[in-house]
């Protein structure tokens, strides 16, 4: 799901990292910042304001 939220600024692969003892989730979108550092054109150029975006998804959580 999160590939297609994402889906107008990442051009690659979704993968996703699960953290063990803080139950947290790490998202790596590849082909995402235009080359990154100083080669991109993106004003955000470590991709920083992704995280934010992701904080704004609302997600269904099971009951069980």
């Amino acid at each position: 799901e999160v590939k297609y939220y994402m889906a107008h600024l990442c051009k690659g692969v979704v993968k996703r990292y699960e953290l063990p003892g803080c139950n947290g989730l790490n998202f790596v979108l590849t082909k995402s910042l235009g080359g990154g550092g100083l080669s991109t054109l993106n004003t955000d150029r470590q991709g920083k304001t992704y995280a934010q975006m992701l904080l704004s998804y609302e997600l269904d959580v099971p009951s069980n």
